[in-house]
């Protein structure tokens, strides 16, 4: 792999809201090339989630900056406070609820970047997945 660093300035991150989300994108392939890791830091207030889903190429690791998680990772469920986190194997579906009255923040890092191309499955809507939280 050939050498690469660069640096990335608060001001210079890139900014999406996706479904009441905010994501601040410090590192991913569109923005960062040649970077081989995925940094995104996410916002979401009370009530916000990243439904059931998985990236068929890609591990995550979630770090809980601030606030508290209800972390499920296939049919199972632990809450994740400040402090926390949680590593997820290419292809495990896995979502994110912010079930308290505090918001959420946490730090998203995905690799390979390669795997970005495969993009994101959503599986909320398939059993077991759809019935998990009811």
């Amino acid at each position: 792999m050939k050498a690469f660093s660069k640096f990335v300035q608060a001001d210079e991150t890139i900014y999406h809201q996706v479904l009441g989300r905010d994501h601040l994108w410090y590192f991913n392939p569109e923005i960062t090339q040649g970077a081989d890791t995925i940094l995104v830091r996410v916002k979401m207030e009370s009530g916000g989630f990243h439904d059931f889903h998985r990236h068929p190429e890609m591990n995550e690791i979630l770090y809980i900056l601030k606030g508290s998680c209800e972390q499920w990772v296939e049919d199972r469920m632990q809450t994740l406070h400040a402090g926390d986190s949680v590593y997820i194997s290419p292809n495990q579906v896995h979502a994110s609820f912010n079930a308290t009255e505090e918001p959420l923040e946490f730090l998203a890092i995905l690799a390979p970047s390669g795997g970005w191309e495969a993009g994101t499955i959503d599986e909320y809507m398939n059993e077991p997945y759809a019935s998990l939280r009811k």
